[in-house]
């Protein structure tokens, strides 16, 4: 059976972020989403988890966006995360107790919050950084929660995608994903061919599609540099030719917590 993931990272981030997230997952296809426990729009984003319990929701950690829930001294500056480039200048100095609590707290403070995760991953793929494997197997271990994307390539990890990534690791005896993620480009059709072109290369298992579907209001305009492009991605994940597509290839939909005991 082929079976596809389609993940929006960042949910949390805003109150826009949050809406084209649910959009996607109303009238369109997405069926998995990773929340920020510690930026602007957490908060709402709760509120729409238990509202939409179908949609399978991951923790998105970070250490490199918004403000830290520990007040950590080595990893934030006056409570407030470095962005990745100061944190690659500053890693070296970071406590990794330190990390390792803040990752705790953010993934505690969903979980206090009555949301079920069915999985983890990070803001720009931190988790993935080899100076963080072994944080990142000790959160797997603790929540018995997978991780996304643990094997990507570092000079790979300041694109807003990743193409072609298999999985090696399977830090909690969960399945290995695939992860096969495509930047569509601003011709419609030309988005519809290259989306085609992905399914077409789908084998059995499950096959993650990294996705990143949001409308945008002033916190995501003026703090992210990958904002505008996101509307369309709204609109794409929506369009019934899209979902003809899926449907052509005979690809099941599911989320992280739907597939246990699947072969990959």
């Amino acid at each position: 059976m082929k079976s596809v993931i389609i993940n929006a990272d960042d949910f949390g981030y805003s109150p826009a972020v949050n809406a084209g997230i649910i959009k996607a997952y109303e009238d369109g296809i997405l069926t998995s989403t990773t929340l920020m426990a510690n930026m602007p729009g957490c908060d709402h984003a709760i509120t729409l988890c238990k509202s939409h319990p179908g949609l399978g929701v991951g923790a998105h950690l970070t250490l490199t966006c918004g403000y830290s829930l520990t007040q950590g001294q080595t990893i934030s500056q006056q409570g407030r995360f470095y962005n990745l480039k100061n944190y690659q200048l500053n890693r070296s100095k970071m406590d990794d107790e330190e990390i390792y609590e803040e990752w705790c707290t953010q993934i505690d403070y969903l979980l206090a919050h009555d949301v079920k995760l069915t999985h983890l991953d990070s803001h720009h793929h931190l988790h993935a950084f080899k100076e963080n494997y072994e944080i990142t197997l000790r959160i797997a271990q603790k929540y018995g929660l997978p991780f996304r994307n643990v094997n990507l390539l570092e000079d790979n990890l300041q694109l807003p995608y990743q193409k072609n990534v298999k999985g090696l690791l399977d830090l909690c005896n969960y399945p290995h994903i695939r992860d096969i993620s495509h930047s569509f480009k601003s011709d419609q059709n030309a988005c519809l061919n290259e989306i085609e072109a992905v399914l077409k290369k789908i084998g059995e298992g499950v096959t993650e599609l990294m996705v990143h579907p949001a409308y945008v209001d002033e916190t995501l305009y003026f703090q992210s540099s990958f904002n505008i492009a996101r509307i369309k991605e709204v609109s794409l994940l929506c369009d019934e030719d899209v979902a003809q597509l899926f449907n052509k290839y005979q690809i099941q939909m599911c989320h992280y917590g739907t597939i246990s005991g699947e072969k990959v």
